[in-house]
C-alpha cells in the first residue's frame, strides 16, 4: 500500500522544485519521462475528492501566497457584478465559479465581467474571491455553459501535451480547472486565453479551488441544463458545485439587475480512467454515476 505525505507536507517537500521548475523553458518542463518531472507522484482521476490523495480534510482557506509574477485583481470590480447565488434555481448550490472568457460588453449589462477573470461565491458569504486565470486559445476554445465538477485528481499528467495539471478538478469532458506553473502563462493570465481548453489558475488558487469544491458538500442538487442554465426538474448526486463559463445564456434570463455594490469580500477561513480529450485526458463518461439522475441521463450529454 502506498503512503502519500499530506497536502503540507507535499508543499513543502516540492515547493523548492516547482519554483525551480519555474524558471524552466516549457519545452524542457514536458519532458515526463525522464526530465525534471520524473519520479513526480502523479494521480488519475476520481469522482470523489476524498479518494483524491491530495484531499485534506484540515486544509486551511484564506488563500494570500502567488508565484510571481501573479497578482489579484481588483476586487471592487467583482463586487459590482450581478451574483449568482440570488438566483433561487441555484439555491441546491453551495459554491459557484463564474469564468468570463472575453471582454465585458456594456450592451449586456456588464453582466460577465471582464476577460479571462473568475470569481467564486460561497453560499453565505456572497463574493470570496477574484482571480485571474487563462482559457482556451483560438481553436482550443474553453467550452461555454453550465457545468458541474465530474472529477478530481491533484497530482494528474496530461498525457497529450505531456505537462502537469496540478490540482485538476474535471467538469467538461478533458476540461479541467487546474495550475499553471509556467512563468509566461502566469504573465498573460487576465490578458490572453493560451490554454488548449482548461482553466489555468494560478498554483496556490487551484489547490485552494480544489479544496473548496471538493469540500462545498455531497449530495442531491437540482440539475441545471448546461446550455440554458434552468432547471431541468431532476435532482442529482454530485458536488453542491456549479461552474459557469461565459458568455453563455444568462441565468437571469437577460433581464437586467442592479449592480451589486454591497457585497464585501470575506475570508472564507473566517465564516475514472483518462483518455485523451483536450488539455485533461479525461473523458466525462468514466466519471461514474455523480451526474447521472435517477430518471436517466440529461439530454446535456
Amino acid at each position: 500500500m502506498t503512503i502519500w505525505p499530506s497536502t503540507h507536507a507535499l508543499r513543502r517537500l516540492l515547493g523548492p522544485a516547482i519554483l525551480a521548475l519555474l524558471s524552466l523553458p516549457v519545452s524542457a518542463m514536458n519532458d515526463g519521462a525522464a526530465g525534471p518531472w520524473a519520479g513526480f507522484p502523479r494521480t488519475r482521476p476520481t469522482t470523489r475528492y476524498e479518494s483524491d490523495p491530495g484531499a485534506d480534510p484540515g486544509y486551511h482557506f484564506g488563500v494570500t501566497k502567488a508565484f510571481s509574477p501573479y497578482q489579484d485583481p481588483d476586487k471592487t470590480v467583482a463586487q459590482r457584478l450581478p451574483s449568482p447565488l440570488d438566483d433561487p434555481d441555484f439555491s441546491s448550490y453551495n459554491l459557484i465559479v463564474v469564468i468570463s472568457k472575453t471582454d465585458d460588453n456594456p450592451d449586456d449589462d456588464h453582466f460577465w465581467g471582464p476577460q479571462q477573470t473568475l470569481r467564486v461565491y460561497q453560499r453565505g458569504k456572497g463574493l470570496i474571491y477574484y482571480w485571474l486565470v487563462s482559457t482556451g486559445m483560438p481553436g482550443h476554445e474553453t467550452a461555454s455553459g453550465y457545468f458541474t465538477p465530474k472529477a478530481f485528481s491533484s497530482r494528474h499528467w496530461s498525457s497529450e501535451y505531456d505537462a502537469p495539471m496540478l490540482w485538476a478538478v474535471f467538469f467538461h469532458g478533458g476540461a479541467a480547472l487546474h495550475s499553471s506553473l509556467d512563468r509566461g502563462s502566469i504573465a498573460d493570465m487576465g490578458k490572453a486565453a493560451e490554454s488548449h481548453g482548461c482553466v489555468h489558475e494560478e498554483d496556490y488558487r487551484a489547490e485552494e479551488m480544489f479544496h473548496l469544491v471538493g469540500r462545498s458538500g455531497y449530495g442531491l442538487v437540482d440539475q441545471i441544463s448546461e446550455r440554458t442554465g434552468r432547471p431541468t426538474g431532476r435532482q442529482v448526486s454530485g458536488y453542491k458545485t456549479l461552474i459557469i463559463v461565459g458568455p453563455t445564456t444568462r441565468w437571469d434570463n437577460g433581464q437586467p439587475q442592479p449592480l451589486n455594490a454591497t457585497l464585501k469580500w470575506e475570508d472564507p477561513a473566517t465564516a475514472g480512467s483518462p483518455d485523451t480529450a483536450a488539455d485533461g485526458d479525461y473523458s466525462s463518461s468514466s466519471a461514474g454515476a455523480t451526474q447521472v439522475a435517477p430518471a436517466g441521463k440529461s439530454d446535456d450529454y
